[in-house]
């Protein structure tokens, strides 16, 4: 790949082999996991997220030059979990308590133009809590962590800080209906990808937070939905503002969509998107998808 920097949010391996893990343990002593799987922190809100398997933000896909993927929520309600090597150990469920923890293989930040090696591996876990009222009504909530140390370097030198973040995520289904709500925080966690633009250049996290609203409703094997994510990017200081004036403040989108499983292994989909971003400077993108 020419040395390009691909040890970063959204990048792949040589292969793009997103999930190769081991996993051991029995209900005594708990499950133990090694290798490549999706990361704890943005899990729930992206596996819950109904445009998943649609289009939602098309993102690049609907540029001058199409590439990449489209982006579901990514960007817009919360940070993409992505696919990490990492060791992990959860314990036996406990009265519908649970929870998991591990470390990473650590990722460079996108203004690690150097490729700078880590010293330490990141860390993250999470909590989870599920209640079943009754056969039709249950609740599930989860809390995430991560952290990572960030040893940087660039024209400028070399430069340390320290990402990390949280999110909590909530599910209560009454029969049919399924109302999803998460949040997130970070310092130095950047937006969109694990820090992507999660500090100035010269080691100033940017602070960043952001929430996805959901409801579905199914009749039979049509499920019907709606959902509102929101994405917010602060400038790390003054300075920053001066340097990066139109660096990304929200990301906004509002997406209805129609799902309807034709057999087991086909669903049929229909969405529309109002998508909405905006920058420090005051500069604005509109646009509006279906698919």
């Amino acid at each position: 790949n020419g040395g390009a920097n691909t040890n970063v949010g959204l990048g792949t391996t040589g292969l793009d082999v997103r999930q190769v893990y081991m996993t051991f343990g029995n209900n005594d002593i708990g499950t133990f996991t090694f290798g490549r799987n999706f990361g704890l922190f943005g899990f729930d809100a992206i596996i819950n997220d109904m445009t998943l398997p649609g289009v939602g933000v098309a993102g690049s896909a609907s540029g001058a030059n199409p590439s990449n993927t489209t982006l579901g929520s990514i960007g817009f309600g919360y940070i993409y979990v992505d696919t990490l090597a990492q060791m992990d150990y959860t314990p036996p469920d406990i009265a519908g308590f649970n929870f998991t923890v591990g470390i990473f293989d650590p990722l460079n930040s996108l203004t690690d133009t150097d490729n700078t090696a880590k010293k330490a591996p990141g860390i993250h876990a999470k909590a989870t809590y599920t209640l079943k009222f009754s056969d039709d009504m249950k609740f599930y909530g989860s809390v995430t962590g991560i952290t990572q140390k960030q040893d940087a370097s660039s024209v400028f030198g070399s430069y340390q800080y320290t990402s990390s973040g949280g999110d909590v995520f909530l599910k209560f289904d009454v029969a049919d209906f399924e109302i999803d709500a998460s949040y997130y925080y970070g310092k130095g966690m950047g937006t969109t990808g694990l820090f992507f633009y999660a500090d100035d250049g010269f080691g100033h996290a940017r602070k960043s937070d952001g929430y996805l609203l959901q409801g579905t409703y199914k009749i039979g094997a049509l499920k019907l939905g709606a959902n509102w994510g929101v994405s917010k990017l602060q400038l790390a200081n003054y300075a920053d503002s001066i340097a990066a004036p139109a660096l990304l403040d929200s990301n906004n989108k509002v997406t209805l969509g129609a799902y309807y499983s034709l057999t087991k292994n086909l669903t049929l989909l229909a969405e529309a998107s109002d998508v909405w971003s905006k920058a420090h400077d005051g500069g604005e993108n509109k646009s509006v998808n279906g698919n």
